[in-house]
């Protein structure tokens, strides 16, 4: 046993360590290709000059736009497609691929996973709109249908690019991440965005009254979503108190049945006790104390049936050891995690709390 486990938790290490190496690869190659792509740019670069104040604008709107997100299934949806979507319509791809770069700043304090993955993959398919765009573009502006193509170009690169990232970072595959994340609720909110880059697009002609109606596009944007956000919370929390509500109904009911059920046992059991079992013969006296057994079990059940459905609170008066509650915990989720390829692992203090 001992051997098998420490088989199983090596290929473990393996697999994550092959996963490790597999993800920042995907990411290498994401940085390569983007790099090449703004390489091979480079002359369009050099005829379409952008205004530096637009690109740092879509910067700071991006870094703003991540402030607030939305809770889904597998993680969470920002608004910063809609600042990297509008800077693929109308900026060059160097400065599209800027644009995607800066979303490294407001995940400065999420870990090198979601700081790298979201940075190079909304990097390069920031850069894959521009170069979309730069090819439509017709004699400086680019048509309606031609900033819809784009958008749908790359919000597709988008949603394909994070799932192969997340495939080999998870070892999910991408059918199940597909499942569980594109919902309807996903591609609304992704027509949504969409909707806000192509206005912004429009209004954002390097004057200040661009800068202003972008900037009321960006404000509106923050407000729907934040409203959207407390609706789910609410919605939630409502969930949550029906199922208290249905609780509390059904613990009311069980205790009622089981209160009277008890005592109907109780006056059984005690009658059975009145019986003098030296006066009866050797069966009889069988029969009594089997009656008297069961009556005292069916009892005993249904009191633990009435405290579990009307649970009492208690304080313990000693000290709980949460390090071995954790370990314990620990060792319970395990299975469910070594079958998900995922390894939990404990740091204790070693100062006293």
């Amino acid at each position: 046993m001992i051997r098998r486990s420490l088989r199983d938790a090596a290929q473990l290490t393996n697999k994550v360590s092959v996963r490790t190496i597999a993800t920042y690869g995907y990411l290498a190659l994401l940085a390569g290709l983007t790099l090449g792509a703004n390489y091979l740019s480079r002359e369009y670069t050099t005829s379409h000059s952008d205004s530096a104040i637009e690109v740092v604008y879509l910067v700071i709107a991006l870094i703003l736009l991540s402030s607030v997100d939305v809770r889904i299934e597998r993680g969470r949806l920002s608004l910063s497609g809609i600042a990297i979507g509008a800077g693929a319509m109308l900026l060059s791809p160097l400065h599209a691929t800027i644009v995607g770069l800066s979303l490294g700043i407001p995940m400065a304090r999420r870990g090198h996973w979601p700081i790298l993955g979201n940075t190079i993959m909304a990097a390069t398919y920031a850069c894959f709109g521009a170069l979309i765009a730069a090819r439509l573009r017709s004699e400086g502006t680019l048509t309606l249908e031609s900033r819809v193509l784009v958008l749908i170009v790359m919000n597709v690169a988008s949603w394909i690019l994070v799932g192969i990232g997340l495939s080999l970072r998870s070892g999910e595959s991408l059918r199940s991440i597909f499942k569980h994340n594109f919902t309807a609720p996903f591609y609304v909110a992704y027509a949504y965005f969409a909707l806000a880059s192509l206005l912004t697009s429009y209004v954002l002609d390097g004057s200040l009254l661009g800068y202003l109606l972008s900037t009321i596009v960006f404000v509106l944007a923050l407000a729907l979503t934040d409203t959207i956000a407390g609706r789910r919370v609410r919605q939630v929390l409502e969930s949550e108190l029906s199922d208290a509500d249905r609780h509390l109904f059904h613990s009311r009911a069980v205790e009622g049945v089981v209160h009277n059920l008890r005592n109907h046992l109780a006056t059984a059991a005690g009658y059975l006790k009145e019986i003098q079992l030296n006066r009866l013969d050797p069966v009889n006296r069988d029969a009594v104390e089997t009656a008297s057994a069961a009556a005292n079990d069916a009892v005993t059940v249904l009191r633990g049936l009435s405290q579990g459905a009307t649970p009492r609170v208690s304080y313990a008066t000693e000290p709980v050891d949460l390090n071995e509650l954790m370990h314990r915990a620990l060792g319970m989720a395990r299975p469910r995690a070594r079958a998900k390829e995922i390894e939990l692992g404990a740091r204790e203090s070693a100062e006293d709390v």
